[in-house]
């Protein structure tokens, strides 16, 4: 895999399915809500733009849960690990490899890992620009909340901010220019 930047075929491939476009089963979010607690039914919804996309029933079991998908229905093993100060953590075991994960993502009508299904994160197909515009919102994040971060650290963020802001000033006069030009020729 190449090292990134914005040269041809840097980064990870554009063509993969994107994991902020896939409907998702974080075991986290079940076990927040009471999805997991052992004889429990209780609906779930997974929703894109405020729309309804999937509706499921989740049967939880102690070991394993189930999941009531149309006319579908997927099992999904549970495990567990002890954390350092007490209690356990759930874990769902991926269907296809039987590796431990904390998300399951679905394609092609069936839950797996990331990994399984051949999913991507929309950051991992950046090219260099992508990567500076997302350096220059996370910066601009930390810097309106500037109170909120360690004193030895606001320094540095004023100053690491200051530079992205100024490569990011450059980058939107560059694409301005090339629109400009791309106007006056068309």
């Amino acid at each position: 895999m190449g090292k990134g930047g914005s040269r041809l075929g840097a980064g990870r491939p554009a063509h993969r399915l994107k994991a902020e476009n896939t409907a998702s089963l974080d075991v986290a979010y079940l076990s927040r809500h009471g999805h997991l607690n052992a004889g429990s039914w209780k609906r779930l919804y997974w929703r894109q733009c405020g729309q309804v996309r999937l509706e499921g029933l989740v049967n939880a079991f102690g070991d394993h849960l189930t999941i009531d998908i149309g006319f579908h229905k997927h099992w999904i093993g549970l495990t567990q690990t002890p954390c350092h100060f007490g209690g356990q953590r759930r874990w769902f075991v991926c269907p296809r490899c039987g590796h431990r994960m904390a998300v399951l993502y679905m394609r092609h009508g069936r839950f797996a890992c990331r990994h399984c299904q051949q999913i991507a994160y929309q950051s991992q197909s950046g090219d260099a620009d992508d990567r500076l515009i997302w350096r220059h919102h996370n910066l601009s994040h930390k810097l309106r909340n500037l109170k909120l971060q360690p004193i030895r650290s606001r320094r540095r963020i004023q100053h690491n901010f200051l530079e992205a802001a100024w490569q990011y000033d450059t980058l939107l006069d560059k694409a301005s220019r090339s629109i400009a030009m791309a106007d006056a020729t068309g």
